[in-house]
């Protein structure tokens, strides 16, 4: 049977669309799968033959060892069924590429790259389980992005990452659709998609499952904007959707949508900690069911604090929570600041389950988004407070069609809790607590 590839060439050479562009199989260049030696040379040859004009570097089914395949402008690396890229074990083995004022390594990288893609249906692997106990000695991930223009990721798994599953830094129009990720719940820095500074991103149809967060977005140099998140399963020990904490910037303009969220600390979490701005985002359509190893879950968490205690806080302002089916043991905590309120935030035909509720007076103190971050005194902290839905330093709060139902007796508590809000319109469905 044709594959969909060569029936693609076939067709532009019947159309008379001449030259075809060129497929370059890595096995023709000196790469040779299954036998866990280093496949550099080949990989890269093919890489720089099919760069000349523009074509498809193919990987065949096996296994081929790399320290690093560097993307071309105009080149599509095509990854065929069966076919795994795997990380060499050997952190000497990598190549180091610049990303911006940092270096960085990975098994595939991009860098300054356009109108360029990663396609097919296999997969990349980080070789994960041989750095998860090396500190910062480790490649920086699976898929390592810069600079690029253009670029689409299609259909394959990126899996056990050193660090980060994939990351991308200081792009436009990047397209992520149909991927799998994978990674232990307790692979340390695995996040699946890291946004970076980039702009003009749709992250569809993708199936993430990975200890970290699952998708972040942080903004640190230039805004992160006109962002879509569409038709996708996440499941983190994390969060799943996460703005942060890197925030110096502004994020604006994000969109997720039609999308399930399972076993996760934080559905949506928004993190505010270096005096930036979140604005004008919405999440709509949304399954989050939380759960995870830690103390508390949040389906929704949004916090305004300072990183270093004594900063300037930023701002967090019209984010839209709509259509959400919740099934939680947590509660929905929105903090802001008496400097910095939370304004313009809604809440809208949200339906919530409660079982199992649990105590928040049990744990001390918020969640700081990083493990690293130690507690701080002198900020707002309302995360000790006993509500279904807390609101602290809010102001024009939308709470609309929200109907909470609590499976126990023992998860019956006030629905709504406000400290220090203004402007709250409110709409609970009756017997939503008490």
């Amino acid at each position: 049977m044709m594959t969909s590839l060569a029936a693609l060439l076939l067709g532009l050479i019947a159309q008379g669309d001449a030259p075809a562009p060129p497929l370059c199989q890595v096995t023709d260049y000196g790469a040779v799968a299954d036998d866990a030696r280093l496949d550099d040379a080949g990989l890269e040859a093919a890489m720089i033959d099919c760069a000349r004009s523009g074509g498809t570097v193919v990987i065949p089914r096996g296994v081929f060892v790399t320290g690093g395949v560097n993307l071309r402008s105009g080149v599509t690396l095509h990854l065929a069924g069966g076919a795994v890229l795997r990380g060499s074990s050997r952190l000497s083995d990598y190549r180091t590429v610049r990303e911006g004022e940092r270096q960085a390594q990975g098994v595939v990288t991009a860098v300054n790259v356009e109108d360029a893609a990663i396609t097919g249906s296999g997969t990349i692997d980080g070789s994960g389980g041989d750095f998860w106990t090396e500190g910062d000695a480790r490649p920086e991930g699976a898929v390592v992005v810069h600079g690029c223009r253009n670029l689409a990721i299609r259909g394959v798994t990126v899996r056990d990452p050193a660090r980060y599953n994939g990351r991308m830094t200081d792009c436009d129009g990047v397209v992520v659709d149909g991927i799998t990720i994978r990674a232990p719940a307790l692979a340390p820095n695995s996040d699946g998609l890291q946004i970076r500074d980039s702009a003009d991103v749709r992250i569809s149809n993708c199936d993430i499952i990975t200890g970290d967060d699952a998708i972040v977005l942080k903004a640190s140099h230039r805004p992160v904007e006109r962002i879509l998140i569409t038709n996708c399963r996440l499941t983190s020990d994390d969060a799943a959707i996460k703005f942060g904490t890197g925030s110096r910037t502004v994020t604006r303009h994000v969109t997720v949508t039609n999308t399930v969220i399972t076993d996760s600390r934080y559905g949506i979490a928004l993190f505010m900690q270096d005096g930036g701005v979140y604005e004008d985002s919405r999440f709509t359509d949304l399954i989050i069911q939380t759960g995870s190893r830690h103390v508390r879950d949040y389906p929704i968490f949004v916090d305004v604090d300072s990183r270093e205690g004594g900063g300037p806080h930023g701002t967090i302002r019209n984010i839209t929570f709509d259509g959400l089916d919740i099934r939680t043991g947590g509660n929905i905590l929105i903090g802001g600041q008496a400097d910095a309120p939370v304004t313009g935030l809604t809440l809208s035909d949200i339906r919530m389950t409660i079982e199992d509720a649990i105590d928040p007076t049990a744990t001390t103190g918020k969640p700081r988004g990083n493990r690293l971050q130690a507690q701080r005194t002198g900020a707002a902290d309302f995360s000790g407070e006993v509500g279904h839905i807390v609101l602290g330093h809010a102001q024009d709060t939308i709470v609309r069609n929200v109907r909470i139902t609590e499976t126990e007796s023992a998860d019956r508590r006030p629905a709504l809790v406000e400290r220090e809000t203004g402007n709250t319109l409110v709409d609970l469905a009756p017997g939503s607590g008490r």
